[in-house]
């Protein structure tokens, strides 16, 4: 098995580059935090802010640490008199770190990463509110351009109307394919045989859930296949979890005249006022389809997000589910062995993505609110966005970056338009409800129980659902 390049991609500095904050006075000023702010959100200044002191910013180690560190860099040379220091938290254990100061008053963090991961629900009682300070031109001038940022990337960060987060990075599910198997004239027949229609083409058909599994269950372990299928099925956060989530939101979105439409905060496994589906017809009959995509997959039950892209890379299976990374890893010879016989769909079985990324949150009783709404402002706005992807090889949360992803990521225009056609049409996968955690355990311990035959869907899935009403849910039932 190949495995898996991390590719860090640096790009040239754009020559003239200019920042657009220069009119911000700059004279001392600093705001502590004090027993009547414990109480009460903090109140929106309409005067120019001043700028002065040190605030710390946390940075995911080997994601977005290179950019955030240049940024800070920047803002510092913009703004002398300032500290901006960057320290680096773990994705494992960020929320962990970040809950356990925030419940004891305790400031560690001004500014930090926040993932598109359900980290947001535990959190949000401990953030600032954006969207008061969005028409504060001292902060968010003509030049910030929030229309620019992609709107699908902010209802993940958003609750009841409050925004908690700055997308700085998109990501978004993608159906990798290899057209060899799907152009075999043989391998068409075969199927039409076997299945009594047509192979379907990822080129150019939306894959329903069920023609995804007879596809797997075709190739696994016959037509010059190992598996049918590269699926995440291991029991870390972003394994089995994002998988069943990405094959039930096609379903769901299907169901939106019975469920609503799927809404902030709830996401992709609630109705649109908050009821958990997981005890619903819908999701069970996708919960029968990924334990049959499980069994035709790599390693079942233990595939994780490391492994996957490697296995794929290797020729070992004509398609795979997957966040956006292995478009850098596939085209290059050292790292891939179907450089020439790899592409990705147009759209994702069921017609729907999961959307993705991070945004940069303020600990709403930071020491210091103008120099934290100063800096998470300066470092999401079009110019020094551009360092996520220059730095960290992150895909951009604003349409504009997308020139710069063209330019220096080397990705062709056609990638970029099946990117942002599934990140437009995407939905929130995970929820944004404080329960979201429990909720996420209940799923992944059931599955294998499911997987082995010890327990029916239905059964597994009435457990998933009990469990999850004692966490705080409300359960929704068909009928």
């Amino acid at each position: 098995m190949l495995a898996v390049v991390v590719v860090v991609i640096i790009l040239l500095a754009a020559g003239g580059a200019y920042y657009y904050y220069s009119t911000l006075p700059t004279t001392p000023s600093t705001t502590s935090m004090t027993s009547s702010m414990m109480t009460s959100a903090p109140m929106v200044s309409t005067s120019s802010p001043t700028l002065s002191g040190s605030i710390t910013v946390a940075a995911e180690a080997g994601y977005s640490d290179s950019a955030l560190k240049q940024i800070a860099k920047d803002f510092m040379a913009q703004y002398p008199g300032t500290t901006v220091n960057v320290v680096l938290v773990a994705y494992d254990t960020a929320l962990t770190d970040y809950t356990t100061a925030f419940s004891a008053n305790q400031s560690v963090y001004d500014v930090m990463i926040v993932p598109n991961v359900g980290y947001l629900g535990p959190l949000s009682q401990y953030l600032l509110n954006f969207e008061p300070y969005l028409s504060n031109t001292a902060y968010f001038p003509a030049s910030y351009n929030y229309s620019d940022i992609i709107p699908s990337l902010l209802s993940p960060f958003t609750i009841q109307g409050n925004l908690y987060g700055l997308p700085y990075s998109s990501d978004t599910m993608l159906f990798f394919y290899r057209p060899s198997y799907f152009n075999s004239v043989t391998n068409q027949q075969a199927f039409q045989a076997q299945y009594g229609y047509a192979l379907p083409n990822p080129a150019n058909t939306t894959f329903t859930v069920q023609q995804l599994v007879d596809v797997a269950n075709f190739f696994n372990g016959k037509h010059g296949a190992k598996y049918g299928i590269i699926e995440m099925t291991g029991p870390g956060d972003d394994d089995m979890l994002d998988s069943i989530i990405q094959l039930y939101s096609g379903v769901r979105t299907a169901n939106s005249a019975t469920y609503g439409p799927v809404a902030a905060p709830y996401g992709a496994l609630f109705t649109a006022n908050g009821q958990i589906l997981t005890n619903t017809t819908s999701f069970q009959t996708t919960m029968a389809a990924f334990v049959q995509l499980i069994k035709a997959s790599e390693n079942p039950l233990t595939a994780s997000f490391e492994s996957v892209t490697g296995t794929f890379a290797s020729g070992d299976a004509p398609m795979f589910i997957y966040w956006s990374t292995p478009v850098f890893v596939l085209g290059n010879s050292t790292s891939s062995s179907i450089v020439n016989d790899w592409a990705v769909a147009p759209t994702m079985p069921g017609g729907v993505s999961n959307n993705g990324g991070e945004a940069l949150s303020i600990f709403k009783y930071t020491r210091n609110l103008p120099l934290a709404l100063a800096f998470a402002a300066f470092a999401t706005n079009p110019t020094e966005s551009i360092n996520y992807m220059k730095l960290n090889s992150l895909l951009p949360a604003r349409y504009s970056g997308f020139s710069y992803a063209t330019q220096y990521l080397g990705l062709s225009q056609q990638i970029v338009k099946i990117f942002l056609s599934n990140l437009a049409s995407s939905v929130q996968g995970v929820s944004n409800v404080p329960y979201w955690p429990q909720i996420s355990t209940y799923i992944r311990g059931e599955v294998p129980s499911i997987y082995s035959g010890s327990v029916t869907v239905a059964q597994g899935c009435s457990v998933i659902t009990s469990e999850s009403v004692q966490a705080g849910a409300t359960a929704y039932t068909d009928g």
